[in-house]
Parts: structure tokens; C-alpha cells; sequence
């Protein structure tokens, strides 16, 4: 089976343009794939990213960390998604989509992580903001888990 053929099991939710579908800080315990349209995550009040990709996932961060939403989702234009209410289970039924989230969560990883090796080479000569970048870096990619792997 499809990554696409999986999803498209799901209940869908359509949702208007300027409304939210995560709010940041909340008790999330799903996991939102894009159907259609288009949407803006913001964090702290910045916008991080606009997501209008088929396919692409919402809130799994949370749902994998079991962790409050950690940013806003707010759809830019009339938007539908696919919704697993109980995304753990969805995940370990359809390996191909639990592949899926962890391509894309390590595709932003490198992203994020090639963002802050470019941000230290350009501070390179500032001493104190190198440390500080030095942190974030080590933090990302040597962090211990804070929960026993099962």
C-alpha cells in the first residue's frame, strides 16, 4: 500500500482560510496530513514555514514527543486534511507512513541543522555567539533521550 492509499483511509476535516488548525501550546494527540491547500506554521508569533504539499504532516512532533503543539497552524486558503485521532496506532498499522513522517522529519533536521552550521560560520569571529551556536548544535545532535527506548 501507498503512502497515499493509507491516508486517504483517514477521516478528513476541511477547514476556511484564517482559521487554525493547531494552536501552539495546546494538548495535540493527532496527526493532520494535507490534503489540499495551503497553510502557515508560526512559532512565538514568527512564521517558520508555508506548507502546501500534498501529503505533508501536522502535529507529529507533538504526537511523537507526546508534548503540548509547539507551534500555530493556520490555513492561508480553504484547506482539507486527513486527521489520525489515533495516530500511534495508524503509524505502527501503516509502516510506509511511519517511514514517511521520519523522512520528512529528518529532511527538516538537516535543514535546520545545515541553518545553524551556516549561522556559525557567518559568527565565526564573534566568540561568545559561536559558544552559543556551538550549544544548539551539540544540543540537536548528540541530545540523550530523556525516555528509555522500548
Amino acid at each position: 500500500m501507498t503512502v497515499s492509499d493509507a491516508i486517504s483511509t483517514l477521516p478528513e476535516r476541511s477547514l476556511d482560510a484564517g482559521a487554525s488548525l493547531i494552536t501552539e501550546g495546546e494538548e495535540l494527540r493527532k496527526i493532520y496530513f494535507l490534503k489540499s491547500g495551503r497553510v502557515e506554521v508560526k512559532r512565538d508569533g514568527i512564521r517558520i514555514s508555508r506548507i502546501k504539499t500534498p501529503g505533508s504532516v501536522l502535529g507529529e512532533i507533538s504526537v511523537l514527543l507526546q508534548s503540548n503543539a509547539t507551534a500555530d497552524v493556520i490555513a492561508t486558503e480553504d484547506s482539507v486534511f486527513y486527521v489520525a485521532d489515533d495516530p500511534e496506532e495508524f503509524l505502527k498499522t501503516y509502516p510506509e507512513v511511519n517511514l514517511h513522517v521520519s523522512h520528512l522529519l529528518a529532511s527538516r533536521l538537516t535543514a535546520a541543522t545545515q541553518y545553524l552550521v551556516d549561522v556559525r560560520e557567518q559568527l565565526r569571529d564573534c566568540s561568545d555567539h559561536v559558544g552559543m551556536v556551538d550549544g544548539v548544535l551539540d544540543s540537536i545532535l548528540h541530545r540523550d533521550l530523556k525516555k528509555r527506548v522500548s
